[in-house]
């Protein structure tokens, strides 16, 4: 028994890395289908209580043309044809969803006739839907920018964290803790908050931001992420 307890406890611990490893994806997917889950419904909410300026499904149509623009206008220069390439995944990702046997369902469900008190609903949503798919390509597109920022961040919080060392500096365990642990919501958040927003964001003011507090926490973590004597 003894001699087992620490095979049982290396065990756990590989355990524990892999189902880190898991749980954040999983944790990635939770947090992206909940925010789909979000725009629906406030959309919904809008179209019940005529929050917005446009009826129906008026309001998601206008947000789908209004970021497909931007994108044209703003994106074509770094990433070739964006729009065009959103509007390819949204349309797979539809055909995926929806398309079963050759047989559009949601065109079979709109053209249901007992669902006419309820029909703007359902276009707002599948409208949502494109957008929401629009959104994660962009999204997918600013990925490396993430990376880049965060590597520039990472290298040069190492090299303040030897120079701290040899100079004989100390560290703070405190800030790297906290460091550390504001990495992942830094990452999470602004893909929620711009994939459940109900309204057209520039993917700037919700990217850049983000972007540079999650280098600085970065940094942080880097340059303190080990204690010496």
């Amino acid at each position: 028994m003894a001699e087992s307890a620490p095979q049982q406890q290396a065990v756990e611990k590989n355990d524990g890395f892999i189902g880190k490893r898991i749980r954040f994806v999983v944790d990635i997917v939770f947090w992206i289908l909940l925010a789909l889950l979000i725009s629906v419904f406030i959309e919904w909410l809008g179209i019940f209580f005529r929050w917005w300026a446009l009826p129906g499904a008026l309001h998601s149509n206008g947000m789908l043309v209004t970021e497909l623009g931007w994108l044209n206008q703003d994106f074509s220069a770094v990433l070739g044809a964006p729009a065009e390439n959103s509007v390819r995944f949204s349309r797979a990702a539809y055909s995926f969803l929806f398309v079963w046997f050759e047989r559009d369902l949601a065109l079979s469900l709109l053209q249901t006739h007992w669902l006419a008190p309820v029909l703007a609903y359902f276009k707002a949503s599948f409208t949502i839907i494109q957008l929401f798919f629009v959104r994660l390509s962009i999204i997918t597109f600013s990925i490396p920018v993430f990376f880049l920022f965060g590597l520039i961040a990472f290298i040069d919080g190492l090299m303040v964290r030897e120079l701290r060392r040899f100079g004989g500096d100390r560290e703070s365990g405190y800030v790297w803790h906290h460091a550390a642990a504001a990495i992942k919501p830094l990452v999470v958040t602004p893909f929620v908050l711009y994939l459940a927003s109900p309204w057209s964001l520039h993917p700037s003011w919700i990217i850049l931001p983000f972007v540079l507090m999650l280098s600085i926490a970065i940094w942080f973590t880097s340059s303190k992420f080990k204690k010496y004597m």
